[in-house]
C-alpha cells in the first residue's frame, strides 16, 4: 500500500512516513481530472497565441518579453539551468524528501498547467528513493524557493547530479540504473517546479516535528527538577490558571499539577515559594505551546497550497499573476518559533543554575556532586548550557526583518524564510540539548535526594533517563551521554510519559 496524495490533505504524519520512513506515494484518483483540465486550458492558451505570463513570456523583471512559439520548451529548460545556482552543502535526504513531497502535493491541486508525466516523475524520484544534490543555500523564500527548486528539476531533466552511495553522481545515470527517462519540459512546467515555497515548507514542517519531541521533554525536564528542587506544587493548582484563561498556560499547569500530584519530595522544604523559573513555568510555558499551535496551522495550510504563479482558473477562463509563492507565513512562523524555543531553553538554563548553586538549591553540593572541590561535578557542563542559549539568543533576530530587493526591484520585498528556517534548525538542535542537560542535572542532583519520595511521573522520567546515563560519583567526561540524550529527544524518547498528551 502506498500513500495517496490529492493536494489537500497532507499532514506531518505524512512527511515523517515518506521523507523519514521512505514509505511509497501514489496519485489519488481525484486529482488526474483536476490535472488534465489545467494541462488542457494551457493548450487553449497557445492555440489562442495570447501572451500569458509564465506560459509564452520571459520570467521576472522579463515578464513583458514574449517569446516565440517555437522555442516555449527551450524557454523552460533556459529557466531551470539559468536558476540553478545554489551553493552550500547539500540539503540532508529527509529535507530533499519532504520537499518533493511538498511540491507534488502543491501541484496535484490543480491550478499549475502542468502533465500528469511531470508529477509521476517526481513521485518516481521518491519511490526510487533517488537523493538529488540540492545546495543549501541560495532561496529567498519569494517567487518561490528556486535556485534548490531549479537543482531538483535538474534531475528530472538529466542534468544535475544525485547521490548514490556517498558520492555525488550525473543524473542521467542514476535515473538510467532505475530504469527512468530523462523528462523534456514543456510550457509552463518549468516554472511550475520551482516557482513554490516547497524546501521553506519542507524545513519548518521537520523542524516542527522535532519541536514536538523537545515539548514532551521539556515538561519532563521541569518535572525531574521540580523533584530534585523539593518544589512548591501551589503553583501550578488549576485555580491559579483558571484565572488566567490561556489555552497553552491552562494546558501546561494541567500537565504538571497531573504529573507531580503524587510527589512527597515536592513541599517538603522550608521555602513558601520557589524562584520564576520552577513557579511560573506554565506562565511561560504556556505562550510557547500557544506559539507552536499557531505555527502547526500555518505549517499544514502552506503544505496544501498552490503555491505556483500564475495560478490557471480553467471554470473562470483566467490567468492570474498573484503572489502565493510567497513564503512570508513561514519565514513569520519559523521566526516565532525561535522566540519561544529559545524561552524554552533559557528558563531551563535558569533551573540548572538554581540546583547547582549550594546556596540555592536547599541541601545539595556544590554542582551536584560529592567532595565538591576535589570534584567539579556539572560545573562545566553548566558552561556547555550557558553557551547554548547565548547562542539561540544571537540566532533570534528575525530573517523576516531583513528584506533584499531582487531583479531590478520586481522582487523588491523577499520572506527570508530559508534564513529563517536554517537559523530555528540550529536554535533546535541547542535546545534539544539544553534540555537534555536539565534532565541530567536534576537525575544526578536526586543522587541527594530520598527517590522513594518521588512521583510516579517523576519515577518513569528518572528510569527512562537512568538507561543513558549514570550518576558522576567522582569527576569524568560525560560528552557523549550529553549528545546522546539530546539525539533520543530529538528521536522522541519522552513522548508518551506524560499523563496528559500536549495536544496540539
Amino acid at each position: 500500500m502506498s500513500i495517496l496524495l490529492d493536494g489537500h490533505s497532507l499532514s506531518l504524519d505524512t512527511i515523517v512516513s515518506v521523507a523519514c520512513k521512505r514509505e511509497k506515494v501514489s496519485i489519488h484518483p481525484d486529482a488526474f481530472d483536476r490535472i488534465q483540465q489545467s494541462r488542457d486550458y494551457v493548450g487553449r492558451i497557445l492555440e489562442s497565441n495570447k501572451v500569458v505570463y509564465g506560459i509564452n513570456t520571459g520570467f521576472g523583471k522579463l515578464s513583458s518579453t514574449p517569446i516565440n512559439e517555437s522555442q516555449l520548451s527551450h524557454l523552460q529548460v533556459n529557466l531551470i539551468r539559468s536558476h540553478a545556482v545554489g551553493v552550500g552543502k547539500p540539503l540532508p535526504e529527509e529535507l530533499v524528501r519532504a520537499t518533493i513531497l511538498i511540491r507534488v502535493n502543491s501541484l496535484l491541486i490543480g491550478y499549475s498547467g502542468i502533465r500528469k508525466e511531470l508529477i509521476d516523475a517526481l513521485i518516481d524520484v521518491l519511490n526510487h528513493e533517488i537523493y538529488p544534490f540540492i545546495p543549501s543555500k541560495g532561496s529567498l523564500g519569494a517567487s518561490g524557493d528556486l535556485a534548490p527548486l531549479a537543482h531538483l528539476a535538474l534531475v528530472l531533466m538529466g542534468e544535475g547530479e544525485c547521490f548514490q552511495n556517498d558520492e555525488k553522481i550525473p543524473s542521467r545515470f542514476v535515473l538510467r540504473d532505475h530504469g527512468l527517462k530523462p523528462i523534456l519540459l514543456e510550457p509552463k512546467e518549468g516554472l511550475a517546479l520551482i516557482n513554490g515555497t516547497s524546501m521553506s515548507t519542507a524545513m519548518l514542517s521537520l523542524n516542527l516535528i522535532h519541536i514536538l519531541h523537545l515539548l514532551d521533554s521539556a515538561f519532563c525536564s521541569i518535572v525531574l527538577s521540580l523533584e530534585a528542587f523539593c518544589g512548591c506544587k501551589a503553583a501550578f493548582s488549576s485555580l491559579v490558571h483558571q484565572q488566567k484563561p490561556h489555552q497553552g498556560q491552562q494546558l501546561a499547569g494541567k500537565i504538571l499539577e497531573t504529573s507531580i500530584y503524587d510527589s512527597k519530595l515536592l513541599d517538603s522544604s522550608s521555602r513558601v515559594q520557589d524562584p520564576y523559573s520552577f513557579r511560573c513555568v506554565p506562565q511561560v510555558l504556556g505562550p510557547v505551546i500557544d506559539t507552536i499551535r499557531y505555527c502547526l496551522q500555518v505549517n499544514h495550510a502552506e503544505m496544501n497550497s498552490a503555491t505556483d504563479n500564475p495560478l490557471l482558473f480553467v471554470e473562470e477562463d483566467q490567468v492570474i499573476s498573484g503572489g502565493n509563492f510567497h513564503a512570508q507565513p513561514i519565514a513569520i512562523a519559523a521566526d516565532y518559533l525561535s522566540i519561544a524555543l529559545q524561552t524554552l531553553g533559557e528558563i531551563s538554563q535558569h533551573r540548572v543554575n538554581q540546583l547547582l548553586d549550594p546556596n540555592l538549591s536547599g541541601g545539595i553540593p556544590a554542582f551536584g556532586v560529592k567532595e565538591p572541590g576535589l570534584n567539579s561535578g556539572f560545573m562545566i557542563v553548566q558552561y556547555t548550557d550557558a553557551a547554548l542559549v547565548s547562542q539561540n539568543k544571537t540566532l533570534t533576530y528575525p530573517a523576516t526583518s531583513t528584506s533584499i530587493p531582487v531583479s531590478a526591484n520586481q522582487e523588491d520585498f523577499v520572506s527570508m524564510a530559508p534564513t529563517a528556517c536554517s537559523k530555528l534548525h540550529t536554535i533546535v538542535w541547542n535546545t534539544s540539548r539544553i534540555i537534555g542537560i536539565e534532565l541530567l542535572t536534576a537525575f544526578q542532583c536526586l543522587e541527594f535526594r530520598d527517590r522513594n519520595k518521588m512521583g510516579s511521573v517523576a519515577k518513569k522520567i528518572y528510569d527512562l533517563v537512568s538507561s543513558q546515563f549514570e550518576p558522576v560519583l567522582i569527576d569524568r567526561s560525560i560528552h557523549k551521554e550529553m549528545e546522546t540524550m539530546g539525539d533520543q529527544i530529538l528521536k522522541g524518547m519522552f513522548q508518551d510519559i506524560l499523563p496528559i498528551e500536549i495536544i496540539l
